[in-house]
């Protein structure tokens, strides 16, 4: 299966078609700051849905991909990394434009990126069907508790308060319970509404989450002033392309970057943007000359850009196979799963193992795709940040309504984008993030499905969530993950 999957791929004009596009329109998103993988998902989900999976998740992937690589390129050219994920790469790769080399440090994110992709594919194609052979062992009990480990996780690591981050989750949690009960059937919230019978549909609301508040925070931006350009600044590439001898030189820093930053992926809510952090402090731990980091040396770029693109391939293990989604745009691409019919979990190895694998080989070939555009293509898309935000805010508003409104054709659906838009702009203004949202309403009707059947089968008995043994180890996974937060953030505490 591993193979036909490969080989269909390969051989098929419109999937490979597409999947350009997709990196090529994840590098252009990447590169306006505060855009960025989740956004370019998000943007492109609805178009989509008439696709077949085969072609859509390639393409998908395809804007993950770009996204975090087209960070790297705002932060290199202007010190301004486009998305988190690229905030260590402005340490060396915005010293080496100062110092007349951005080319170099271009070519070189470029490179490093398209490794970092390549080890967390692969790691994706060895683990994630093992992974998923050990789901096969849970019950509804298990799989409440992994839905209330992947809620609280990304809840306390995303935002900068883990009050406000659960806050959020739980929020997305009562967005959830919105519609028919699973277990009675009974309207829940729907306030005579028939269209709310279904539930919030998950398109509008992942566009009225991501989509329509960076809209709104644009059009804000533009009419008090503050930035007539999304970088503000304009910066010109110089110097030559990086030497592959210079890059052979430091295999060991992008191949120690790429397994921390799939190692990072695979812990759900770290992502990429911690990933690049450790990568560039583990490089200057190991280093002969750590002094030289933040001076403009290509090893500092190497890797920050290799361990952030491997988290791509690590985030989506543990979303594919236990389905808790490792950063938020592994969450939106949950959504996409969904909507094209496939739940993650075992099932994906199995019953959509053709599909499954024609994804994950996607992501590897991405990668390859990103190389080419990335080296080739990085000075011209340098040059985006400094589109001017009224041009750029009609356009994301039209091209979100329209997105919301062509799964079902629904005005009610448009509604909805803009009501729940409306409302997570004044949160994201008050500090709160938008991922935890998501989770918590892609995992709510998870966890409330697994709750009350554990209490059918078990006719009442709250000890099945604590004597069955995987349960127990996933309890005990939550509370540690809980601590290391609450740790973490008196560390940081004392230490201001």
């Amino acid at each position: 299966m591993i193979i036909e999957s490969f080989i269909h791929l390969i051989s098929s004009p419109e999937t490979i078609t597409f999947m350009i596009f997709g990196v090529a329109f994840g590098v252009f998103l990447g590169a306006l700051p505060g855009f960025g993988a989740t956004l370019g998902i998000a943007m492109l989900i609805p178009f989509t849905f008439g696709m077949d999976p085969n072609v859509a998740l390639p393409m998908l992937a395809g804007i993950y991909s770009g996204a975090i690589y087209g960070g790297g390129i705002t932060a290199i050219m202007v010190g301004i990394p486009g998305t988190s994920a690229a905030a260590a790469t402005v340490l060396d790769g915005f010293a080496m434009t100062q110092n007349g080399q951005s080319t170099k440090a271009l070519t070189t994110s470029a490179v490093s990126s398209a490794f970092g992709g390549f080890v967390g594919g692969f790691s994706l194609l060895l683990l994630a069907p093992i992974l998923a052979r050990f789901t096969l062992w849970f019950g509804p009990a298990e799989y409440f508790m992994l839905a209330i480990f992947g809620l609280t996780i990304i809840a306390t690591v995303v935002g900068k308060s883990m009050l406000k981050g659960i806050i959020a989750g739980l929020l997305g949690l009562s967005l959830s319970l919105i519609g028919l009960d699973p277990i009675t059937g009974e309207p829940r919230y729907v306030f005579g509404e028939i269209l709310l019978l279904d539930g919030l549909p998950l398109i509008p609301v992942i566009l009225g989450l991501f989509a329509f508040p960076q809209s709104l925070k644009m059009i804000n931006d533009a009419l008090s002033g503050k930035s007539g350009t999304l970088s503000g600044r304009k910066g010109m590439s110089t110097g030559p392309a990086v030497k592959i001898k210079e890059l052979l030189a430091n295999w060991k820093t992008m191949l120690r970057s790429g397994i921390l930053g799939t190692l990072i992926g695979i812990i759900p809510g770290a992502g990429a943007n911690i990933a690049c952090w450790i990568g560039v402090s583990e490089a200057k731990r190991a280093s002969k000359h750590p002094e030289k980091f933040g001076t403009g040396i290509t090893e500092g770029v190497i890797a920050a850009e290799a361990a952030n693109n491997a988290t791509e391939g690590g985030s989506l293990i543990p979303m594919l196979t236990l389905s808790i989604p490792g950063s938020g745009a592994s969450a939106v691409m949950f959504g996409a799963l969904m909507i094209h019919g496939m739940v993650p979990g075992p099932d994906l190895f199995t019953k959509y193992a053709a599909v499954t694998y024609n994804y994950i080989w996607a992501i590897i070939i991405n990668s390859v795709f990103l190389l080419f555009i990335g080296y080739y293509g990085s000075r011209i898309f340098a040059r985006m940040a400094n589109i001017p935000v009224k041009f750029l805010a009609p356009v994301m508003i039209v091209i979100t309504l329209l997105g919301a409104f062509a799964t079902r054709q629904l005005n009610f659906d448009i509604g909805i984008t803009i009501i729940i838009g409306t409302i997570t702009y004044l949160l994201l203004t008050n500090g709160f993030s938008a991922p935890p949202i998501l989770l918590g309403f892609i995992l709510g009707p998870i966890a409330e499905k697994g709750f009350r059947r554990a209490l059918l089968i078990s006719q009442g008995d709250y000890s099945v969530f604590f004597t069955r043994p995987i349960s127990l180890v996933i309890l005990a996974l939550t509370i540690l993950s809980i601590y290391s937060v609450l740790r973490l953030s008196k560390m940081k505490e004392d230490s201001s």
